[in-house]
């Protein structure tokens, strides 16, 4: 448990590191998933730290460097996204996060390739050819963004030591996973309807991608965490801590080797973001802000439970907050987390932004027309799914 007063201190840093990933399918001028090799104009993909690819060999990946603001994020997304579009040639990125229509079949769609069977490198191909088996390759080809923050380390070294931060980021993961329904709403993006269920966002629903079975993990500090991951590896349920699909990532160093004493765990990712295909970069720069403020706050909580119990619930109150027509319950809820926030604000110091960019959220929240996914459902309703992402796409 953390002492109130050093609680305090943590949810004051401001500063630290901002970066960004960013996922899209390539795709033809007529708007089906391109089947060309990665472009080499792009560069090497096995070497690249800011282009690559993710499952599939047409769904390329922006990597943002790690930026003090931000401010400065969304320049360097601009930045390798012009780099993109220009390497593209005759294909385009689709700026939506629901894959095009038209698909091959399933066994078709290409597998990201790295090296040639022998190479150390080709692990990472047959890492994909595992999932596909598994998961089928449709539902990898969602795509999103995550948005990864890092506290000042200087300020937390103040504060903390290593296995107190480790902890503190173990437990800080487990307050934003367990609010995530805010977000999952709130950045809705990719309207679709499935199996009967129309969703605001498909990829963070229950048709979405997502592992076979709930993982309950023990949230309790680093070593606990660890140990608890690593025996639902051990159990086969999945192959290991890379395919934890978790809409909320606690990411550093050492991490696989399951040691809490060799773990240096140095930031916390969101993976909720839906691409906005209303906004040039695929998010709307006041939802960076809004995040930010989301982690700062989660920080102030992490002396909270986070049970299995809790964890189900989270699970679930996320998957009703994917679906486009939300029950009381769920608005009251997401309404509970706008006014903690609002009231969080009040003495958080943070710029105006941060309340502007709050107020736009709350905007759409108590207005659904604004919301993503309402507008493009009467966009899609005045062209089709189709048009009009690519005429996004191809801006």
């Amino acid at each position: 448990m953390f002492q109130h007063v050093v609680l305090k201190q943590l949810q004051n840093i401001a500063d630290g590191k901002f970066g960004l990933e960013r996922e899209n399918l390539r795709v033809t001028a007529s708007g089906r998933l391109a089947m060309t090799p990665h472009p080499k104009s792009l560069g090497d993909k096995c070497c690249n730290p800011e282009i690559t690819t993710d499952f599939s060999e047409s769904q390329i990946e922006i990597v943002s460097p790690a930026v003090s603001s931000v401010e400065a994020l969304l320049p360097e997304i601009s930045r390798i996204n012009a780099k993109v579009k220009k390497g593209l040639e005759d294909e385009y990125l689709w700026m939506q996060s629901v894959p095009p229509c038209h698909l091959p079949p399933e066994d078709k769609i290409p597998l990201a390739q790295f090296g040639v069977p022998g190479d150390v490198i080709y692990e990472k191909t047959e890492y994909r050819m595992y999932l596909a088996a598994k998961y089928g390759s449709y539902k990898q080809l969602y795509s999103g963004i995550h948005f990864n923050f890092s506290f000042d380390e200087d300020q937390l070294n103040e504060l903390l030591s290593l296995e107190q931060r480790n902890d503190f980021y173990i437990r800080l993961m487990a307050q934003a996973l367990k609010y995530r329904y805010f977000l999952t709403f709130t950045l809705a993006a990719s309207p679709k309807t499935i199996n009967g269920t129309t969703y605001r966002s498909a990829r963070l629903g229950k048709e979405g991608y997502h592992n076979t079975q709930p993982i309950l993990l023990d949230y309790s500090d680093t070593a606990s965490y660890l140990c608890s991951l690593k025996k639902v590896i051990d159990s086969g349920v999945i192959e290991g801590s890379r395919e934890l699909y978790e809409l909320v990532r606690a990411k550093g160093t050492n991490m696989d080797a399951f040691n809490s004493l060799k773990a240096e765990i140095n930031r916390i990712e969101l993976r909720l973001p839906d691409l906005n295909p209303f906004y040039p970069d695929g998010i709307n720069p006041a939802d960076l802000y809004v995040m930010h403020l989301y982690i700062k706050w989660c920080s102030g909580l992490i002396n909270d439970s986070y049970t299995d119990e809790e964890q189900l619930i989270a699970s679930q109150l996320s998957f009703e907050a994917s679906e486009l027509d939300l029950t009381v319950a769920v608005e009251h809820k997401i309404k509970a987390i706008f006014d903690a926030l609002f009231v969080y604000l009040e003495n958080a110091g943070l710029p105006s932004i941060y309340h502007q960019s709050l107020l736009e959220a709350y905007d759409r929240f108590l207005y659904p027309k604004k919301r993503y996914a309402e507008k493009l459902l009467h966009a899609y309703s005045e062209s089709s799914f189709e048009q009009f992402n690519l005429e996004h796409s191809i801006k």
